[in-house]
């Protein structure tokens, strides 16, 4: 007879985007690559939409949103190495603390003068995708909050209803004396932004609710502070879901939490991004989304990431323009960023394609020209859709896009390291398998 546990990781759950078993987690284990076995399922789904991109309403890329994006980028990961650094003692190799890069003030005004829509639940796309959200609850009362699930960080953090400046005052707030479950914890959660602020708080541990997954005594930030980039957000705050050797709370995330409390059928968790039906699966997968079989890739997890080594990129005229590279799979990330030599090289085998003159690390390209960019991890090459390698028009003239795959060095400057975003992600049917520590990629339905 099933136990409450096991029924309830059996249940389905709509969210459009998902012990000896943790302790293999931060293992590092050898390159292994080749078809898996469809999971049984027996998971949640998690309807999860996504939010503006990098585009204006009538398609011309928007310069200043893509100069904010990158900063954003390069800032989340440098937080990510100086709360790896605090939990591990060292920096893996070939990686570093980036300079924290600043928001310019015209930057943060045009930012703060375009503020994006919150979103009902169950949630809608909007147009040009960005990041990808859906609905959590906190506390024995069930407080809701809009999060976004990103593969990429490792904390989980809401705003607290302590905080009552106007950065506040568009969020949901967690009120901890209203629920019963709630404990606070020692320390201070604090990171920085470019903006010159901070998002930080006290510590607290609760029961969290992610569609019908409850765990009990989980870590996460009630943040006092809201930089002004964050309070612009559709998002109410974050849900970390890579290692949590990149936690700035010092604590297990929600995820390994739930495998560690068995409140999950299996380890591992499934995304697939689309403009509409999107979901964040968690406790297997969803083969009615994909085909075939899966493709997993052992874990390098030194860094904390979900990162996969010995890579290769390809284009109709060069089977590896770009060879030999390490990948991170950020579901939090927008774009795909790669070292500036080697994105330069992989633009050069474009036709037409030339540096993006507006802003430096971008390219540009005909419209109307087949790009067939593939990533390979020795197995199958996965090719990118010619239509999500457009984050917009250079102008009104339709006959230039600038392109997803963006020159800049995110994790050092002698790292092979690539990001890669949702530009990759929507292509495919991507598996995160916390208990083999693989990643795993099926062809989409």
């Amino acid at each position: 007879m099933l136990n409450k546990a096991s029924l309830v990781s059996s249940l389905f759950l709509c969210l459009a985007l998902n012990g000896s078993l943790l302790d293999s987690a931060f293992a590092t284990p050898a390159l292994h690559m080749g078809p898996g076995p469809k999971s049984p399922e027996a998971g949640i789904s998690v309807p999860i939409h996504r939010r503006s991109g990098l585009a204006d309403s009538n398609g011309i890329f928007n310069v200043d949103k893509a100069r904010v994006d990158v900063i954003m980028t390069v800032n989340k990961h440098r937080r990510n190495m100086m709360n790896y650094l605090s939990t591990q003692g060292s920096l893996p190799e070939g990686f570093e603390i980036k300079p924290l890069l600043a928001l310019p003030v015209n930057l943060l005004q045009t930012l703060t003068g375009t503020n994006i829509k919150r979103q009902s639940v169950p949630l809608t796309d909007e147009n040009n995708d960005e990041l990808w959200d859906g609905q959590i609850s906190i506390g024995s009362n069930a407080q809701e909050f809009i999060i976004d699930f990103d593969t990429g960080s490792s904390d989980l953090w809401v705003p607290s209803s302590n905080c009552t400046n106007s950065s506040c005052s568009s969020k949901k707030k967690y009120n901890s004396s209203a629920s019963s479950s709630s404990e606070s914890q020692s320390g201070t959660f604090n990171i920085q932004y470019g903006d010159g602020s901070t998002v930080s708080g006290p510590i607290f541990a609760d029961s969290v609710t992610v569609a019908g997954i409850s765990v009990t005594e989980q870590h996460f930030a009630a943040v006092t502070n809201l930089s002004d980039s964050v309070a612009q957000t559709s998002f109410d705050g974050i849900l970390g879901m890579g290692y949590s050797t990149l936690s700035n709370l010092g604590a297990p995330t929600f995820f390994e939490t739930a495998v560690k409390q068995g409140v999950v059928s299996s380890p591992e968790f499934s995304f697939f991004l689309s403009p509409n039906g999107s979901e964040l699966y968690i406790g297997g997968t969803n083969s009615q989304l994909y085909t075939g079989d899966i493709e997993f890739h052992d874990v390098n997890t030194s860094p904390g990431y979900w990162k996969i080594s010995d890579g290769s990129i390809s284009v109709p005229s060069n089977a590896s323009v770009v060879s030999g590279i390490d990948t991170i799979v950020d579901s939090g990330t927008t774009l795909i960023y790669g070292p500036p030599d080697a994105v330069k090289t992989l633009w050069a085998s474009i036709p037409g394609a030339s540096a993006y003159d507006a802003e430096p690390g971008f390219y540009m390209y005909p419209c109307n020209q087949t790009l067939g960019v593939s990533f390979s991890w020795g197995g199958k090459n996965w090719n990118i859709p010619d239509e999500h390698m457009s984050t917009g028009l250079t102008d009104g003239s339709g006959q230039n896009c600038v392109g997803a795959i963006v020159g800049q060095n995110i994790f050092g400057s002698s790292s092979p390291t690539w990001l890669v975003g949702d530009t990759f992600m929507k292509g495919v049917y991507s598996v995160f398998n916390l208990g083999n520590n693989q990643l795993g990629f099926a062809q989409l339905a």
